[in-house]
């Protein structure tokens, strides 16, 4: 059972890995008639069914491994070693790959692979105990003990994934930071109806109303835009904008309402 229990947050990882790295191309294709903002949200939706599956898997050995108690049955502790070593292998082996990258990305998957060896390494050390003093019992609590740490890990990001598929406010979008930013440009005089939503986690959409002042010629007040838009762009997001002039500095951009 804790080699199920192991094998059920490996293929956790398979899928998520395995799904991100199939929808990148989805992800890469941009927008078109269909989706407005491009595919990017698709990598969502393989971090969302990947949690599923693995909630499901990790109920499902905490069960079985409570019924062990009452019905113990002898685990194979030598071929629970070999495939142990296996796992200690395989993730050891990814773990080192990776941690020679230099983006974000691999570097966290780096520690979820390097948290994967561990578990492994929980692993053998049970079965060795096992071989050793003939404890079955050990073999259900381990597998109760790691499916229930990957269990809560699993809800905490299904957590975040349904936060994002809500379109809540990104966590790493400073909200006060642009705001703050956007004021300072020459002729901004108030924000508003400021909406940020994120696309898959990294990538954001951003919409917001600004109010112009003392803004006549056309140019300047694309000037201004371009200014908050990349002040958008710093923190990841890509912003749409709409302008709101002073009624005393009309001007005749199709675009722009008077205030």
């Amino acid at each position: 059972m804790a080699i199920v229990a192991d094998g059920v947050h490996d293929l956790g990882d398979s899928v998520s890995l395995g799904g991100a790295w199939f929808l990148e191309g989805f992800a890469n294709r941009g927008k078109d008639r269909q989706f407005n903002f491009g595919y990017r949200r698709f990598s969502l939706l393989s971090a969302l069914i990947s949690g599923v599956v693995i909630t499901i898997g990790s109920i499902f050995i905490i069960i079985e491994s409570v019924q062990r108690f009452s019905q113990p049955t002898p685990p194979a502790a030598l071929p629970m070693m070999g495939l142990a070593l296996l796992g200690l292998a395989v993730n050891g082996f990814a773990a080192w790959n990776l941690s020679r990258g230099n983006t974000q990305n691999e570097r966290v998957l780096t520690w979820h692979l390097i948290e994967d060896v561990l578990g492994w390494a929980v692993v053998l050390v049970g079965a060795i105990v096992i071989h050793f003093t003939g404890a079955a019992w050990i073999d259900p609590v381990l597998a109760i003990a790691l499916a229930g740490f990957v269990m809560f890990n699993v809800l905490r990001y299904l957590k975040s994934t349904l936060y994002l598929f809500l379109q809540g406010r990104p966590a790493n979008f400073d909200s006060d930071r642009f705001l703050r930013e956007t004021l300072s440009v020459h002729g901004v005089e108030k924000v508003d109806q400021l909406a940020v939503w994120s696309l898959d986690g990294e990538s954001s959409v951003l919409s917001a109303r600004l109010h112009l002042h003392s803004v006549r010629d056309p140019q300047e007040i694309e000037r201004v835009k371009d200014g908050v838009r990349a002040f958008a762009k710093a923190q990841g997001a890509q912003a749409t904008l709409e302008t709101c002039l002073s009624a005393e500095h009309p001007h005749s951009a199709s675009d722009d309402e008077t205030c």
